[in-house]
């Protein structure tokens, strides 16, 4: 079950000395995380069914408005099916031919589907990962003095 809310996000700064004002961009915080929690919605309940690519199972999806009404996402537990590699793990060339089929499978799929159920809905994001990069990246230098690192 996921419950999209800013509080871990503002934990996980304080312990590492960022400064969430200092840093926050003019796009209000709760607009983004409506809007992502929106988009990740949107992609389990209309593109997830197109690309027909390994997806965890999603029982329910609502809508998250701000001091209205709490957004939720609630999806398979991977726990038994999925897997995490760290960024020093490799994967062997039986697992990449198997991304790149299930990629080629999922272009084949929205290129072969009505436009109309995909095209121009999915753009509002679409800036979504260079935004949150920046904001990663100027955590960096604080987590790296606490970590004792140099």
């Amino acid at each position: 079950l996921k419950v999209p809310g800013l509080e871990s996000i503002e934990e996980a700064s304080k312990k590492c000395d960022y400064d969430v004002e200092e840093h926050k961009n003019n796009r209000d915080q709760h607009a983004f995380l409506m809007d992502s929690h929106q988009f990740e919605c949107d992609f389990y309940n209309t593109l997830a069914p197109i690309l027909d690519v390994p997806c965890p199972k999603v029982y329910k999806t609502t809508e998250l408005l701000f001091g209205e009404k709490e957004g939720v996402l609630h999806m398979e537990d991977l726990t038994l099916r999925g897997k995490t590699i760290s960024h020093f793990e490799n994967i062997n060339l039986t697992q990449v031919k198997s991304v790149i089929k299930a990629m080629a499978h999922m272009h084949k799929n929205i290129l072969s589907a009505d436009p109309s159920l995909w095209k121009g809905k999915f753009l509002k994001n679409q800036t979504t990962l260079a935004e949150v990069s920046k904001v990663l990246h100027s955590m960096i230098e604080p987590l790296i003095k606490k970590s004792n690192r140099q």
